[in-house]
């Protein structure tokens, strides 16, 4: 059965080396100056503990120019957030105006010269500073220079047995174009880090493009490619993400992490498609896939617009993080 297993997957190597050696494959969408080396694939195993080949990109850990994020003098404004607070909840600025409904909502995150408390947070020289409980912080991390990500994905698409839900933070929807990840629900002020009320009040501020650093490398909470659409329709005109290339309304910008292809909001044509799943993903032909391909879109029934879920099986170690200090560390 090995021997089977092992010719299968030479023929399969073959295969797909030969479809990565085609000009117009998606893997090569990937913006050159956020690669690391060209994609190539790799034998790997999946979460259902099978044994496949997969796509290895590597990516440097903040591809483009990031921030601002918080705001650190009066009438200055930073980035956003999706405010789950009381008083004009949604997508804001983080501006006086904004700051000001947090307070009339009961957090203590302006200091007595009515600034933005800022905790700046550096996990390349030890152990951070403990974030208070006493009152409330706008969040930073700081930037390590040098970090490398290295992110699985299965060549070959396949089914699991039930959707895998992307609802923390840290869960990695998938890998842009850009070279920037997406990741999962951004932390809520509400209710905490992990919606369990621990750090209500707490604001890990995103950019414009609807990123921010997490233990030294980026990653976006928000399609970057279209945020600027999102902004618009929203009537925000006071931050743009001018970093990143924003694509058209029905285009491929991203690979999700089970390999099926992220699309805009729209269908080829125009038109907003229809019989979405609980994932916001349907069967279909594409510009890209003439034939028809799982594919997902990017939801345009609420602020977060990342898929609720993925569909597919993933790889048992879809991330691996390279550090100047380090050979490897596997995160999930």
């Amino acid at each position: 059965m090995r021997i089977l297993f092992q010719i299968r997957c030479l023929m399969l190597l073959f295969i797909s080396q030969m479809l990565l050696s085609q000009e117009d494959h998606v893997l090569t969408k990937f913006r050159v100056a956020s690669l690391i080396s060209q994609p190539e694939i790799v034998p790997c195993e999946l979460s259902n503990n099978s044994e496949s080949l997969c796509v290895a990109i590597r990516v440097k850990g903040t591809p483009f120019k990031d921030g601002p994020y918080c705001p650190r003098a009066i009438g200055e404004t930073g980035g956003i957030y999706p405010y789950d607070g009381q008083t004009n909840p949604g997508l804001r600025v983080l501006n006086d105006a904004f700051f000001q409904d947090m307070e009339s909502d009961g957090y203590d995150i302006l200091d007595e010269q009515g600034k933005v408390r800022v905790l700046e947070l550096d996990f390349g020289s030890g152990e951070p500073p403990p974030i208070p409980t006493d009152v409330s912080v706008c969040i930073e991390v700081k930037k390590i220079e040098g970090i490398e990500l290295k992110y699985l994905m299965p060549f070959f698409p396949q089914f699991d047995l039930k959707p895998n839900p992307m609802d923390d933070a840290l869960d990695i929807v998938g890998l842009a174009f850009s070279g920037v990840p997406i990741n999962g629900q951004p932390p809520s002020i509400a209710d905490g880090v992990h919606g369990d009320g621990v750090g209500a009040g707490n604001l890990p501020a995103l950019d414009p493009c609807g990123g921010h650093q997490n233990e030294g490398f980026y990653h976006s909470h928000l399609f970057a490619e279209s945020i600027n659409q999102q902004l618009l329709s929203l009537g925000i005109d006071e931050v743009a993400c001018s970093s990143l290339q924003q694509y058209p309304k029905d285009a491929l910008f991203a690979l999700a992490m089970d390999g099926f292809p992220i699309y805009g909001a729209f269908e080829s044509g125009g038109y907003i498609p229809k019989r979405l799943d609980e994932c916001n993903g349907h069967y279909g032909p594409t510009h890209d896939f003439p034939m028809g391909i799982y594919h997902y879109h990017v939801r345009s029934d609420t602020i977060v617009n990342i898929p609720a879920c993925l569909k597919g099986v993933v790889a048992k170690t879809p991330l691996i993080v390279k550090t100047n200090t380090s050979e490897g560390e596997s995160l999930k």
